[in-house]
């Protein structure tokens, strides 16, 4: 078990982030402050990976800082191992606010967050997303992911980070800053644009790689990959503010202010690695390894009863040189198909994902689905 973290706290005033413009606000946007440091790890990568968190020590239920991160949380509720949802192994992280939770730091928090003193010049990081179905998003938005930058001695503290993934209004932005000045008088930035990288996937995991080299000046990369798609790719440009330490990664759940819409978040997080400036996409993006981007199933139009493992309710399909014929296969299980919602009574034709699970839980499927398309669906 890592060392605890010794933890200086600073006071700070919170607002939003989220104003839908190219251009700097005309109002202080400050998320928060928190001054972390703290030894590195004891658990070390033998490569060029620093920190990686796969949520499968137990001991993280009751000692949520047993792990490599540092966590900031306010109830019980805050963390939590999670069986159900996984995207290896046998558990997941769940992250869970409340808009009556006590607030941290200007707002409602669980985020887990690197050590200061293990930031580096440059980074890569990776790590898997899951939104519930039934998450909301309102206007205010919320901070999902972030490189919180480290303010320079006599300089504020209550600073907006550089780099911030936010779910806002049903979609998932990614928010960026740069200044040049040595000290930030105002917290005003040279620079602030958010890019959309599109609708909130509910019910699937996302994963993500994002790899930085950190500048204020335009010798800056930025570069984010979604699902194995390049959605960002800002090579010599600004990305970060003037100052003499690197920004340290948080992820969870952080939000400043609560719409009329829910009240109440909780995003699931597994396989989280940060490397350094010398590891690769690789090595931070999830082990799973793809069999086929794209392959065509038929779902017949009504279901079946059956035994694996347990008892369930098996969809009938067709895959590959069985397409066509009167010969169906047994699915596990109706729900198998991650974002695909099955309606008795349809035949579909899909196109699925396949991908292979390196170490799939005790009784688990070594295979997952994916919906890519709905191709056909015809009333039986």
């Amino acid at each position: 078990m890592k060392k605890l973290f010794y933890v200086l706290l600073l006071a700070i005033a919170a607002c939003s982030p989220d104003n839908e413009t190219l251009e700097e606000t005309t109002a202080e946007d400050s998320l928060e402050s928190i001054d972390l440091e703290s030894e590195p790890p004891l658990y070390q990568d033998s490569g060029n990976l620093i920190y990686i968190e796969n949520f499968e020590n137990p001991d993280l239920n009751k000692n949520p800082q047993s792990g490599d991160f540092y966590l900031e949380h306010a109830e019980d509720h805050s963390f939590q191992l999670e069986e159900n949802i996984v995207r290896e192994g046998a558990n997941s992280g769940r992250f869970e606010i409340k808009k009556s939770d006590t607030q941290i730091w200007g707002g409602n928090r669980t985020e887990m967050s690197q050590a200061q003193s293990t930031t580096q010049s440059e980074g890569w990081y990776g790590f898997s997303q899951f939104f519930p179905t039934n998450y909301t998003s309102d206007a205010s938005g919320e901070v999902i992911g972030q490189w919180h930058v480290q303010a320079d001695k006599g300089e504020a503290t209550n600073r907006s980070p550089s780099n911030a993934l936010i779910a806002s209004e049903g979609k998932l932005k990614w928010m960026l800053r740069w200044d040049a000045d040595r000290i930030m008088e105002d917290g005003y930035s040279d620079g602030l644009i958010y890019i959309d990288l599109g609708a909130i996937p509910k019910g699937k995991w996302i994963d993500w790689v994002v790899h930085i080299k950190y500048s204020h000046t335009n010798t800056g990369i930025l570069e984010v990959w979604k699902d194995g798609e390049k959605v960002i790719d800002r090579q010599n440009m600004p990305n970060t503010y003037n100052d003499e330490k690197y920004p340290y990664f948080k992820f969870g759940v952080y939000k400043w202010s609560w719409g009329n819409l829910s009240t109440q978040r909780t995003i699931y997080y597994d396989e989280v690695k940060i490397g350094n400036r010398y590891s690769s996409y690789d090595e931070v993006a999830t082990s799973t390894s793809t069999i086929d981007n794209g392959i065509n199933m038929m779902v017949n139009s009504y279901t079946v009863n059956c035994v694996a493992e347990m008892e369930g309710t098996c969809l009938l399909v067709q895959e590959g040189n069985m397409i066509g014929t009167e010969n169906w296969e047994n699915f596990y299980f109706v729900d198998g198909i991650e974002g695909f919602n099955y309606e008795p009574g349809f035949v579909y034709g899909l196109k699925v994902k396949k991908t292979e699970i390196k170490n799939p839980p005790a009784g688990g499927s070594s295979i997952r689905y994916e919906l890519v398309e709905i191709v056909s669906k015809e009333a039986k």
